[in-house]
């Protein structure tokens, strides 16, 4: 009866043991290498848990909350919105702190920050080069123009659409998706729109319209494409949404696609564009002659919500972040293109919302 019992043990742990898990993070940042990926993680409204954790490809593994453990005794703060990465900075909105972090992003030591007032809630930042930036202020119905070396606020509020979400730049222009919180400020002038502000003078030119609820510009340098997502409002029987796809030379609509798409994401070819659609990942090869939605693969689990995706140049692959439940710690999915049956998993902070390459 004895060895009855040890060999069920034995069995048990042999079982327990093929069943795949996060892998454990690493604790030290120690011998890591050059390239990787930030995966940001906003945390709680109100909890002031935002972290951000960095993927390694070297190692093939994860140090969390790489910024807290690189910096003794500071915190990100309260709802990190946004990260990008530009040479050896890296810089972060923080939301309810009023903040925007910036960070070498070789090491993750703080450089300092740029505040604003305790009225301002920056959202998204586009780095133009490595003196100026511009970040959406959701509450303020603006974009600021901030100085990156001397970290201070050049142009406090430059005002823009309804609740701007996204923007990006192509040559001197930027893109500023004024998203009219859904239903909320759907009648305000200027909601579901893109702004279009040149750059040199900061002054609206155009606006590109029809795309309520727009969330996300994204630009396709390889092609001279801008793609817009947006949601469409709640209160509308068909809510679909869409893709909608923008010549950034005549600044003309020249696609649309309508169905339920976010976070999207380009390859590194430009020619294949990626998204959440649904419950899936799915994507449009966009030099196809009339280009259709295809699916690649379902989220597996009906209780996990995937929360971000970015296209990987360095491996091929998709990264995606899982929020679970939006209450507890996440995780990283990393499926290659090559091989979408078996994708690593890594545990991150709450709520992985943006992610990075490096």
């Amino acid at each position: 009866m004895k060895k009855y019992y040890i060999f069920s043990a034995v069995l048990m742990l042999f079982i327990i043991s093929c069943v795949k898990q996060p892998s454990e993070p690493v604790d030290d940042n120690t011998n890591i290498g050059k390239t990787g990926a930030f995966i940001l993680c906003e945390g709680l409204w109100k909890m002031d848990n935002s972290t951000l954790d960095r993927f390694d490809f070297a190692s093939n593994s994860i140090i969390n909350d790489y910024y807290g453990k690189s910096n003794t005794g500071l915190r990100l703060g309260d709802l990190a919105s946004d990260v990008v990465v530009f040479g050896n900075r890296t810089y972060i909105t923080v939301s309810s702190a009023h903040t925007i972090e910036v960070m070498e992003t070789s090491t993750g030591k703080s450089l300092g920050r740029i505040i604003y007032s305790e009225t301002g809630f920056p959202r998204k930042i586009c780095v133009i080069n490595d003196s100026i930036g511009y970040v959406t202020d959701q509450y303020r119905h603006s974009i600021s123009k901030v100085n990156l070396k001397t970290l201070t606020i050049i142009l406090d509020s430059l005002p823009v659409g309804p609740a701007p979400e996204g923007i990006t730049a192509y040559n001197n222009y930027l893109f500023v998706a004024n998203s009219g919180f859904g239903d909320y400020m759907a009648t305000v002038p200027k909601a579901g729109t893109v702004s279009v502000i040149d750059i040199t003078t900061n002054q609206e030119i155009d606006e590109l319209k029809n795309l309520p609820n727009v969330i996300e510009v994204l630009v396709n340098k390889k092609s001279g494409k801008l793609y817009v997502g947006y949601l469409n409002l709640p209160s509308l029987t068909d809510s679909t949404g869409g893709i909608a796809e923008f010549d950034l030379n005549t600044l003309d609509e020249t696609r649309r696609w309508k169905f339920k798409a976010s976070s999207i994401t380009l390859s590194s070819t430009g020619d294949s564009l990626f998204f959440f659609k649904d419950s899936t990942v799915s994507l449009l090869k966009l030099n196809d002659a009339n280009p259709q939605p295809q699916l690649l693969f379902k989220n597996p689990s009906s209780s996990d919500m995937w929360y971000s995706l970015s296209y990987s140049p360095y491996n091929n692959s998709l990264f995606i972040g899982n929020a679970k439940n939006f209450q507890v710690n996440g995780s990283l999915l990393i499926y290659s293109l090559s091989d979408l049956l078996n994708p690593k998993v890594f545990q991150t902070g709450i709520n992985p919302n943006k992610i990075v390459f490096f």
